[in-house]
């Protein structure tokens, strides 16, 4: 007779396979190609007889496609997946969390500039609750210019979220004075599936009351950058 097990003991077995599901389909994330099953074990730290049962199942559903040569690859099902995501997305409603977050978190003004042609555009603003503060409005079209905004766009447009991740606070872009003499800023590039850029999240102030070398703020528009950009699909 087999033991019977307890609820808990189910549980936990399910969550291992699960578990171990979702790791077999990370194994094929980071770079493109089939793989082999020892890909496989090294990859997962799982035996190749495990694997071999997990890809079965996987394989039955559709979500790996297994070559005449052994090998794997994703299959049809994993690109519905891909594709269901990247339809879901919506900037706006993903963002505008976030910039309401960072402005109230320090008091100043948050936005998200996208490209628009040879412009940066202004997607999404939030304000601080206070009378002295950067106005701009959520459509504007701002130049090119050395601000800290376009800066980012200069720096990280052709780089990837690995790239930023990996420079940490040192990819924080700054400025002070650039378009108008009373106003700082500080900006992070966003990313979004496959690590794509996106475009620049950015909190500005007035020069005095906003330090754009507070090691604190920068920490904080580092790590929100990193969440949208999770938010958005991008891998850091």
């Amino acid at each position: 007779m087999k033991p019977v097990l307890k609820d808990d003991e189910q549980t936990d077995r399910s969550v291992a396979a699960v578990d171990r599901t979702l790791s077999l389909l990370e194994a094929f994330l980071d770079q493109p190609g089939s793989r082999s099953l020892s890909d496989l074990e090294q990859r997962t730290g799982l035996f190749k007889s495990v694997i071999l049962r997990y890809m079965l199942s996987l394989e039955a559903h559709s979500f790996v496609h297994k070559e005449q040569n052994g090998r794997y690859r994703l299959g049809y099902k994993a690109a519905q997946l891909g594709r269901a995501f990247e339809s879901s997305v919506d900037l706006v409603t993903t963002l505008q969390p976030v910039v309401e977050r960072l402005s109230k978190k320090t008091g100043n003004s948050a936005s998200v500039y996208v490209r628009d042609g040879d412009s940066r555009l202004c997607l999404l603003r939030a304000e601080p609750e206070r009378d002295v503060r950067v106005a701009i409005r959520a459509g504007t079209r701002r130049p090119m210019d050395k601000s800290a905004s376009s800066l980012a766009f200069k720096r990280f447009e052709r780089k990837t979220v690995q790239e930023f991740a990996s420079v940490g606070v040192a990819g924080i872009v700054s400025s002070a004075g650039v378009g108008d003499p009373l106003v700082a800023s500080m900006a992070a590039p966003l990313f979004g599936v496959s690590g794509a850029f996106v475009g620049v999240l950015t909190l500005s102030g007035i020069i005095g009351h906003f330090d754009v070398n507070d090691e604190k703020v920068r920490t904080l528009l580092l790590d929100e950058a990193l969440a949208a950009s999770a938010l958005l699909g991008a891998a850091p």
